[in-house]
């Protein structure tokens, strides 16, 4: 199994590349679909939620108002920091869990058919550098960046207040950082259909290469 984490920011490009991925046989992990996870009714960290950012986060059937806790959690650096230290464990944990379970599936197609073909794991990361910790599970690291102007017009017409998505942009790695742990960096600065074309030869050109032919997770010099 090859896992590549895929970074980028809010607005860059990065949940197009996965979705490519995915069309080309990856299996796809979104972050934000397990922070979701990690935020339902039942979760072991709602009481601390509810302790940090008050009683009334927590909605009727017993999860989380999720944009209410953003609105809170975002509104300084120090609450991000606060819902990041009681949320990342449990993502970590439940991302460790979901790729052991896909290692597993594809042991015991193995088992039946030696030839299966590997599995191709793209988890989607929008905030590379608070997970330092789990980069231990990347066997390949792959950035999406895109000009911050083109990022603030796109978050707009999917109906962010521009002040929203400047406080998200000061919170989250740099294009410098995402580069420097990357071992290929996708520039998302061509029209839709070109970026689509690169993506897809990109893939393409892995397949051939090998998937274990690669640099390793956070390598300097990353392509641009």
């Amino acid at each position: 199994m090859h896992v590549i984490y895929l970074a980028g920011g809010i607005a860059s490009g990065k949940s197009t590349v996965a979705r490519v991925f995915e069309e080309l046989g990856a299996v796809r992990i979104d972050l934000d679909d397990l922070s979701r996870e990690a935020l339902a009714p039942g979760s072991p960290i709602l009481p601390q939620i509810k302790a940090a950012f008050g009683d009334d986060v927590i909605n009727p059937v017993g999860g989380v108002k999720r944009e209410l806790l953003a609105e809170r959690a975002f509104a300084t650096t120090e609450r991000t920091v606060t819902l990041e230290e009681i949320e990342l464990p449990l993502i970590d944990e439940l991302l460790r869990a979901r790729v052991a379970e896909l290692a597993e599936q594809e042991r015991a197609e193995r088992e039946k058919d030696p030839e299966a073909a590997e599995k191709i794991v793209v988890v989607e990361v929008p905030l590379l550098d608070r997970m330092r910790g789990s980069f231990d599970m990347a066997d390949e690291i792959i950035g999406v960046v895109c000009p911050a102007p083109a990022r603030r017009a796109r978050a707009a017409q999917r109906g962010m207040d521009p002040r929203d998505f400047d406080r998200r942009l000061h919170q989250q790695p740099t294009e410098a950082y995402i580069k420097a742990h990357s071992s290929f960096v996708f520039n998302n600065i061509h029209t839709a259909d070109v970026f689509d074309r690169e993506i897809r030869d990109w893939w393409h050109a892995r397949e051939q290469q090998g998937w274990d032919n690669v640099p390793k997770r956070g390598r300097a010099g990353a392509q641009a």
